[in-house]
């Protein structure tokens, strides 16, 4: 397997649900293993009998431990509940697609851990202790375990109640959109305009899916690789957040690259997933301004939130150009040619959906209008008609949309202002050039 594709893979296992939660689990019967045969030993009686709170009986261990593993599972079943309760409002009120986000919470998967590899240690060392045992140690361990436990459970709850809170929420989501941004634009070279020349005219072998499902990842070292050792180019269809049906074809080649090798590094899941998909994790913020615009919720200042943080992740975007789709080798010549999205669609997956569900609302439509005008401060300038053309839709809604005169004349004020921005950006651009 390749490393890339292997690193992905580790990825994903270690960010699941379960990892976390196993390995502490884990260390808590590897140490109630490692404590009672270090009692045996008795290289610490000395040491145990000069500390008298370490001074317990065989009877007093067992009824600690006891108590410790029973208290353990207690909590562990009220953790469980509790999470679940924080999904159900998560999905509810924010968006059932958030609910990914919630379950990689390190904070939720330590707690279970932590609470699991309590009780197993006590659990582990009730089932080991033999007629007139006193682990002192293990008892010491144990009762450690409990007490960062339960400083650990209040942390949770604080979490639990400040992950439930919108405005939180949107602002996690947001770090995590800024986050992909930077890792899909930093120090990639741009598309030059002749890029698109080294796309082949006659038709090539399409490589067919195996499987339907949405892409979640390509990669591209892979493809790289399979595509220099055939002497070949590969022009892959297939990127994250697209949906395919086995027997669609998700690249064509030229030469002879190994299919294998190809749709092995492509990843297909059931759901789509944010790592690597930049429009999905555009969908994740829209969505909550979009839900918190719906008639059966109707928050205007929900909205308003998302769309003031989500225009700061759109600035990145628009400061910066798409990475080349060009992949060439080591000495120059084009090898993988895999689609990425242009500007446009990424500020469009964001602005058009906003733009159709504001219209009418005076109030979030105006914060819509400043925050492209904000956008406008930063953009470079060859982004700027895609501001223009979004500012233009949103005069048109307007214009058809909001019946009284006033409102009409505060979105047009604003927009009009939005558009002084924009010029500003292109003569900006002009004097750089002089």
């Amino acid at each position: 397997m390749d490393p890339s594709t292997l690193a992905v893979r580790l990825r994903r296992l270690v960010r699941g649900f379960f990892f976390l939660p196993g390995l502490l689990a884990g260390c808590g019967v590897l140490l109630a293993a490692a404590t009672v045969a270090f009692d045996r030993t008795q290289l610490a009686s000395d040491l145990f009998r000069e500390l008298p709170y370490l001074k317990i009986s065989a009877v007093g261990a067992r009824s600690l431990l006891g108590t410790i593993a029973g208290a353990m599972m207690t909590v562990l079943s009220l953790v469980y509940s509790l999470t679940l309760v924080v999904f159900t409002l998560a999905a509810g009120n924010i968006g059932p697609r958030l609910l990914e986000t919630f379950t990689d919470n390190r904070v939720n998967q330590t707690t279970i851990g932590l609470l699991g590899a309590t009780f197993l240690h006590s659990l582990i060392v009730l089932y080991l202790l033999a007629d007139g045992d006193v682990p002192r140690l293990a008892v010491a361990v144990a009762i450690a375990l409990a007490t960062v436990s339960f400083f650990w459970l209040v942390y949770f709850v604080h979490d639990t109640a400040s992950r439930v809170m919108v405005d939180n929420e949107i602002a996690r989501t947001q770090r995590s959109l800024r986050s992909a941004v930077a890792r899909l634009l930093a120090d990639e070279p741009r598309e030059a305009p002749d890029d698109r020349k080294s796309l082949l005219d006659e038709p090539g072998t399409p490589v067919r899916s195996t499987r339907s499902g949405y892409v979640t990842a390509v990669q591209q070292d892979p493809l790289l690789k399979t595509a220099k050792e055939c002497d070949g180019f590969i022009r892959m269809v297939a990127s994250p957040g697209h949906f395919f049906i086995a027997g669609q074809p998700l690249a064509y080649v030229w030469g002879k690259p190994d299919e294998k090798a190809i749709r092995a590094a492509v990843f297909i899941a059931d759901a789509r997933a944010p790592d690597g998909d930049l429009q999905f994790n555009i969908h994740l913020n829209v969505e909550i301004a979009l839900r918190a615009l719906s008639p059966g919720i109707n928050d205007s200042y929900t909205a308003i939130s998302a769309l003031d943080q989500l225009s700061a992740s759109l600035a990145l975007i628009l400061q910066r150009g798409v990475p080349s789709s060009l992949v060439c080798d080591g000495d120059g010549n084009p090898r993988v040619w895999i689609e990425l999205l242009e500007v446009k669609d990424m500020v469009g997956t964001a602005l058009h959906p906003l733009r159709r569900a504001t219209r009418g609302n005076v109030m979030v439509s105006l914060r819509l209008v400043e925050a492209i005008g904000r956008m406008a401060l930063v953009t470079r300038p060859e982004h700027v008609p895609i501001l223009t053309r979004h500012l233009t839709l949103i005069a048109e809604d307007a214009r058809a949309a909001i019946p009284n005169s006033g409102d009409r004349s505060a979105v047009a004020s604003a927009i009009r202002r939005a558009r002084e921005a924009l010029g500003h950006a292109r003569r900006h651009n002009d004097d750089d050039a002089d």
